[in-house]
């Protein structure tokens, strides 16, 4: 593998490319990719509690891991004393401090989608970093639907403002933030000399149509969420059993359907084999553990979704 900065695989020889060049061919490794991860249930499913037990997890390990924090609601990751990279932070300006406007934040989200993209974010402070966490999706989406409202395209024949437009930027916008985890969790970086690293993000969902959906601005980024990550597990609250009154934490792990109150679906897929279809009371270190050994190549699945 080369090393950072260096040529990468499949580089194009300096000099004039014909379109018609291709990379070369190189064999995957286990260990050439990482799990990227999305949580996705209501408020109170306990999304943020899987990322505090993932980060308790990493943390026995000696692996550090940053927290992508894109509004003041990591209270609850505090005592397991993450990294915290704050979207939201204020910014000075002469003597005092401000909060940052929608556009500054837009811009800050693009630079750590480009800084992720070059490879940063995998050590600090000489401390190996095991995972990226992106505290979530739904606050990303209100960053960018904020930018783009605030610099509202026009339509070039009226000059009226395009609000169909602003959308479908925003939900580009959206996937390409959500391909760059990908990416960083993928063997793609291999190629430039980047090891791939586990990234997890959180979103909350929404009943629209009898389907629970991400919380997404738009439609784009909503129907191809489930694309941008290998796993995806579906959180929930439900009953422990029908002649009690008490309560369960659940992750689903396979698409499904609920009947009360209303009919629904929802989004969930894992590597087949590996966790039950509903998992009780879930612990996402635990269950990073067996999805990590799974992409090494020391367990297997019996598909590949």
């Amino acid at each position: 593998m080369p090393s950072q900065g260096g040529a990468r695989l499949g580089a194009i020889p300096a000099g004039p490319a014909r379109k018609t060049d291709l990379p070369d061919i190189y064999e995957a490794q286990p260990g050439d990719a990482m799990p990227s991860i999305c949580l996705i249930g209501d408020s109170g499913a306990g999304k943020t509690h899987q990322l505090g037990l993932l980060i308790a997890h990493l943390r026995t390990r000696g692996l550090a891991t940053i927290v992508i924090s894109v509004e003041s609601k990591h209270q609850g990751l505090t005592p397991h004393k993450p990294l915290i990279l704050p979207i939201g932070a204020p910014v000075r300006q002469g003597d005092a401090l401000r909060m940052p406007t929608a556009t500054e934040r837009y811009h800050r989200l693009i630079a750590f989608r480009d800084e992720l993209r070059a490879g940063k974010f995998r050590e600090h402070g000489g401390l190996p970093v095991g995972a990226i966490v992106t505290d979530g999706l739904t606050e990303m989406g209100n960053i960018v639907k904020g930018y783009k409202f605030d610099n509202m395209p026009v339509a070039g024949n009226t000059g009226q403002p395009n609000v169909l437009r602003a959308y479908g930027e925003i939900g580009t916008d959206l996937l390409d933030l959500m391909a760059a985890l990908k990416e960083a969790a993928s063997d793609a970086g291999k190629s430039y000399g980047m090891a791939p690293i586990t990234v997890v993000a959180t979103c909350v969902e929404t009943l629209k149509d009898g389907k629970f959906v991400p919380l997404l601005p738009g439609n784009i980024a909503p129907d191809n969420f489930a694309q941008q990550f290998e796993v995806v597990l579906r959180l929930a609250v439900e009953s422990a059993g029908p002649n009690t009154t008490a309560m369960q934490y659940v992750a689903h792990t396979m698409p499904g359907e609920v009947f009360l109150p209303q009919t629904g679906r929802w989004v969930a897929k894992v590597p087949a084999g590996l966790f039950d279809t509903k998992v009780i009371n879930p612990n996402l270190g635990e269950m990073h553990e067996k999805l990590t050994a799974y992409y090494r190549g020391e367990s297997t699945a019996t598909d590949n979704r």
